[in-house]
């Protein structure tokens, strides 16, 4: 019988407790938190946030980024990449036509909108970037992904809050099982550190207001939790057939067996 099971083949991270897999794991291992006061919130009454340390886009995408891309989208194609290495695979040279990607993204360029929506109100229609829409739609987590990987097959986001990122190794794994593609980079993408995210979700109750102790304020267990923290990041999975991944050799870092998924 063939190996119904899908190989994880490549791993990728861009998270607040590091940038990359490696840095990750080491700052969960130390139990390292990642709350912090974050700039970006000044003056709202929930002003913490786990943020990603270091994140250059002109050096870890490239300079055309900071005027093209939203940090989420930024955020993608640096943890993308990392799993596309992870995997020993190179988009110079794999029939781009039988790869995917699926990244799930709930919230999409909220920073964007709101630095754009700003100049609007306070200097005009001829101060809104030509580029609003392309940078701000989620879809273009995905889009920009697959220009940069060279992956010329199915391109989609899923949005379905905060299984965004389960949902798309869901339909990453029928792609592989339908036979539509023999690679497909899936994952999540979020940047949604912004005053009117933030707020919003401190409006509602779900955010932590230890803003006295950001370093304790996320204790999801905890007896006094008081709600989340709100962050940032990427994780991103190269998933192939496992039959696929043993015949090139591939390094095998987990398998997928199935997925499940509910209205919420």
């Amino acid at each position: 019988m063939t190996d119904p099971s899908l190989a994880v083949t490549g791993l990728g991270l861009v998270t607040a407790a590091g940038m990359g897999v490696d840095a990750t794991w080491e700052g969960v291992l130390r139990g390292r938190s990642a709350g912090a006061r974050d700039e970006r919130l000044a003056g709202l009454p929930v002003d913490i946030a786990c943020a990603v340390p270091g994140l250059q886009p002109a050096r870890h995408v490239d300079r055309r980024s900071v005027l093209i891309h939203d940090r989420f989208v930024q955020l993608a194609i640096v943890a993308a990449r990392e799993a596309v290495a992870d995997a020993g695979l190179d988009p110079l040279t794999w029939d781009g036509a039988r790869v995917g990607v699926v990244v799930g993204c709930g919230l999409g360029g909220v920073t964007t909108w709101e630095t754009q929506h700003r100049r609007l109100l306070e200097r005009g229609p001829e101060a809104v970037s030509a580029l609003l829409v392309p940078m701000l739609v989620p879809n273009m987590a995905a889009g920009h992904l697959a220009m940069d990987l060279r992956a010329l097959g199915p391109n989609l986001v899923t949005a379905t809050a905060c299984a965004s990122g389960g949902t798309a190794l869901g339909t990453a794994a029928r792609l592989l099982r339908d036979g539509t593609c023999d690679i497909v980079v899936a994952g999540g993408t979020e940047a949604g550190v912004s005053p009117l995210m933030v707020t919003g979700f401190a409006q509602m109750g779900a955010l932590s207001r230890r803003v006295d102790d950001p370093a304790a304020a996320s204790r999801p267990f905890d007896a006094d939790r008081d709600g989340f923290v709100i962050g940032e990041g990427s994780g991103m999975l190269v998933l192939e057939r496992a039959a696929d991944a043993e015949a090139r050799g591939a390094t095998v870092r987990a398998r997928l067996l199935g997925h499940g998924a509910s209205a919420d």
